[in-house]
């Protein structure tokens, strides 16, 4: 009725491989941590339970491997269930999953907790199935933790997450792919091939640091855009460069890049809709270019080519 494996508080090096799971009431795997009850230095201002913003005791499942498991069907009863679910953890590994058939997202990370994970080579379809909004894959950060992980010293900001060569189809009601919300930061997504979904880069509530680049995004609503949404306001040092952009209209797909957040970079991305234009969305940046929607044999072949 619950959750297939679940990992508290202080674990090192858990393998998880090779399963099938299938008609669970919650999640199929998942992990949380804890971590210390101090607010300040000296510990003079203290919590009731471990709970506080510092990480470093270890006290969380760290260096998980979660890989080559079938997952379908869960969430019968919980609807925010997900193949991989963590809060408050660390340098997690998912590769070669195939997960289909869940009510929320696939990949559920809860918060930007010290960061280090790799999403690999992952096979993600027919997630948001009893929901919206989220995506294949989602996550919030909501509150900043203290860990050693990014450099081996004591600091805020997260090691870099990184998000490679998937393939997710963003069928049902999937508003992104890879859904980065609530001032989610310190990912790189790279090399993946998304299909349909509503939109490609998300970047909201201060957001930052979020990289998309060499991507295939095939049969979306909006790539980047649109213009004055929430996910365009914020986004110090995102990065949404050198991606194909295949729209599902006749000219739409990619929003003006003259207007942008600070720090932001929004080029060499290659749109193609119906038309061969924007009709009248000015661009400012001449490497981001528009073209005539190609044939279905091309889109996967752009996407095989980025995949492999």
């Amino acid at each position: 009725d619950g959750t297939g494996v679940f990992l508290s508080g202080y674990n090192r090096d858990a393998t998880i491989s090779g399963n099938e799971v299938s008609f669970v009431g919650d999640n199929a795997f998942a992990a949380w941590g804890s971590t210390g009850e101090c607010l300040n230095a000296n510990c003079t201002a203290k919590l009731p339970f471990p709970v506080g913003p510092d990480g470093r005791g270890g006290e969380q499942p760290r260096r998980t491997r979660i890989s080559h498991n079938l997952v379908r069907e869960i969430g019968l009863f919980q609807k925010q269930s997900s193949m991989w679910f963590q809060a408050v953890t660390a340098q997690t590994t998912l590769f070669g999953n195939v997960h289909f058939n869940g009510p929320r997202a696939g990949i559920n990370f809860n918060d930007g907790f010290g960061g280090g994970d790799v999403i690999e080579r992952n096979l993600l379809t027919n997630t948001v199935r009893e929901s919206g909004d989220h995506g294949p894959f989602n996550s919030w950060d909501r509150l900043p933790y203290i860990t050693n992980v990014r450099t081996g010293r004591p600091s805020v900001v997260p090691a870099w997450r990184h998000i490679r060569r998937n393939l997710m189809m963003s069928v049902y009601s999937s508003q992104e792919a890879i859904d980065t919300d609530d001032g989610s930061s310190y990912y790189k997504a790279y090399s993946n091939f998304f299909i349909y979904a509503a939109n490609g880069l998300k970047s909201d509530f201060n957001g930052h640091d979020t990289q998309a680049y060499g991507n295939v995004y095939a049969f979306v609503s909006n790539c980047w855009g649109p213009s004055g949404g929430m996910w365009l306001l914020t986004g110090m040092r995102n990065v949404f460069r050198d991606n194909h952009c295949i729209a599902n209209s006749d000219a739409g797909g990619f929003d003006s890049d003259c207007v942008k957040p600070t720090n932001l970079t929004v080029t060499g991305n290659t749109v193609y809709n119906r038309k061969g234009s924007l009709d009248g969305t000015k661009l400012c940046d001449p490497t981001n270019v528009v073209k005539l929607v190609p044939s279905d044999d091309a889109v996967i072949a752009l996407g095989m080519k980025v995949l492999a």
